[in-house]
Parts: structure tokens; C-alpha cells; sequence
């Protein structure tokens, strides 16, 4: 046998073998999940998401002052009217600085705990859905507000239950 034909011998058994190669397998996970809430029970949509964002409230070079955040959010409930409450304190804090935050829903200012619990959605309002501005604004320091990198939570509670 030539040198050529055993090339040509040897090209053909190397593309027998490339043909004949192990398959490779690969899995691919996803967790999913899905929440559908009850039909007459609470529930409360985010318009645009924003809740899944940090919120910046904006400095006004004019002004000198932080600028508030409002953002709608859908609510519905078939149990009664809704009310709010906040869980905590809202404020934001930067190193021994803090800057007070009022809240409000619906144009209701909203207070630590359930006794003081504005209703920012009527049972009628309730049943049908309602649409509402939240609102969240600094309020202003005595002696202006300092330098600083500021940061907070603002925990908010809704309820809805049978009148």
C-alpha cells in the first residue's frame, strides 16, 4: 500500500470515528412559580412594578431639597374596605442623619400600627378595583438637610376584612 492511499485509509477511519462520537446531553433547570390569589380576597398590583426597585428620591438643585415619589397602585378586595397602616418608622438614615418620610395612599396619611389604619379603598371602592397614588415625601430637617448617602425601607400594611 502507497503512502497516499494509507492517508487517504487513515483520513476516511478518522471521519468514521468523529461520525460515530458519543452524543453529549446537557440539562437545563428553571424554578418557576406562580401566586394566583384568591378571587374575592385582598390583592394589590404594583402599576409598572415598582416596588421590585429602589426608589431615588430626586435632589432639586432649585429648591435645595429632595423631591417625593409617587407611583400608582391597583387594589382590589371582595372581603370589605381596604385599609393602611405602616409597620415602622419611615425615614432614611445616613450614618447619625435622618431624613423623615410622610406616606400617603389614596391621599391618606398613613400612620405606625393598625389602630391609627387610614381606609384608603371604600368596600365599593373594594369590589370593583381601585387605582391609588402612593406617596412618599421627605420631610425637610430643621437646618436643612446634610451631605450624605441616605437609605430606608417603608413597610406598608394592608388589610381588608368584612366590615
Amino acid at each position: 500500500m502507497s503512502i497516499k492511499s494509507c492517508f487517504i485509509a487513515a483520513a476516511i477511519a478518522a471521519a468514521l470515528v468523529a461520525g460515530n462520537a458519543a452524543a453529549e446531553t446537557q440539562t437545563l433547570s428553571v424554578n418557576v412559580e406562580a401566586i394566583v390569589p384568591s378571587p374575592t380576597g385582598l390583592q394589590l398590583t404594583p402599576v409598572g412594578g415598582w416596588t421590585n426597585l429602589t426608589q431615588t428620591l430626586d435632589w432639586d438643585i432649585a429648591s435645595q431639597s429632595l423631591q417625593p415619589i409617587q407611583h400608582q397602585l391597583g387594589m382590589k378586595s371582595g372581603l370589605g374596605p381596604i385599609t393602611a397602616h405602616l409597620a415602622n418608622t419611615a425615614a432614611l438614615t445616613g450614618g447619625a442623619e435622618t431624613i423623615a418620610l410622610d406616606v400617603t395612599v389614596a391621599g391618606k396619611a398613613l400612620t405606625v400600627g393598625p389602630t391609627g389604619a387610614a381606609e384608603v379603598a371604600t368596600q365599593v371602592e373594594a369590589a370593583a378595583g381601585k387605582q391609588a397614588t402612593v406617596r412618599i415625601a421627605p420631610v425637610a430637617p430643621t437646618g436643612g438637610y446634610r451631605q450624605g448617602t441616605y437609605q430606608g425601607v417603608v413597610n406598608m400594611v394592608f388589610e381588608s376584612k368584612a366590615p
